[in-house]
């Protein structure tokens, strides 16, 4: 008898231990497959810091190539010269019952001085203040939007500056684009976007699979508003407009500036 509970004893602690066995690695195998699910949720996470040095990057390199636009246009081009020449011949020699001018003579040297000070006053203010885009913790869409719509329109102004006055654009690849749709991917990690964007494609395959004539419902998460932003370029009438008053406006500024000269 006693011999049979022994036996039965160590049959058990047998089944035990090979229950064990088989336990032990499923559950090591467990605790590996939720380390690696939380070290790739972690590769792909986005944080603050990582948003703001991407746009230190990027703004670093637009002001830059601001910087270099304006010492371009510093010393004039033969566009310059041509004008320059005509206003002082003018000025020379006024036409008969003409208008009598007030204004100085022309100073080519001071009025390329004042309109490359002009210019680099304008970017160094234009990028002060929007230094505070990216200033909110935590950050929302409207920030980058805001971050995003001020980039390129610097980028933008930039290149309607050299056009306008017959200057070559050596720095008009200088901005990456490239680095800019990665800073775009970046806050959608962070705002969570990834996961609903995929959300929203398996929806709309599923429904363009039962709609019989092919027509798909369109998803109302698909409209972002543009909270007071305008992404689009802007009609061809405003920008004749806002060009006519900019140049007015920046001839007049040379005149009375030359003219308070003692």
């Amino acid at each position: 008898m006693f011999r049979r509970v022994m036996a039965r004893c160590r049959r058990e602690t047998i089944c035990t231990r090979a229950e064990t066995v088989r336990v032990v690695p499923c559950r090591s195998m467990a605790i590996r497959m939720t380390s690696s699910a939380s070290s790739s949720s972690a590769t792909n996470s986005v944080s603050r810091e990582d948003l703001l040095d991407e746009a230190a990057y990027l703004t670093k390199s637009l002001y830059r190539n601001c910087l270099r636009s304006v010492r371009l246009i510093r010393w004039g081009n033969a566009f310059d010269d041509k004008e320059f020449e005509r206003r002082e011949e003018e000025f020379q020699n006024p036409t008969a019952g003409g208008v009598i001018s007030m204004a100085p003579p022309p100073n080519r040297e001071d009025e390329l001085h004042s309109r490359a000070e002009y210019y680099h006053s304008f970017a160094r203010e234009y990028f002060t203040q929007e230094s505070d885009s990216l200033d909110n913790d935590p950050l929302v869409e409207r920030d980058f939007r805001r971050y995003l719509y001020y980039l390129r329109k610097g980028e933008k102004d930039r290149k309607w500056l050299l056009g306008d006055m017959m200057f070559p654009d050596p720095y008009k690849n200088s901005l990456d684009q490239e680095r800019v749709k990665r800073f775009e991917a970046m806050t959608k990690r962070y705002l969570g976007e990834d996961e609903e964007e995929e959300e929203h494609a398996v929806f709309e395959n599923n429904s363009n699979n039962q709609n019989d004539t092919g027509e798909s419902t369109t998803s109302s998460s698909n409209s972002n508003s543009n909270d007071g932003f305008i992404e689009d370029d802007d009609p061809d009438w405003f920008q004749k407009v806002s060009e006519k008053i900019f140049i007015d406006t920046f001839k007049m500024d040379c005149i009375v500036s030359l003219s308070c000269i003692p």
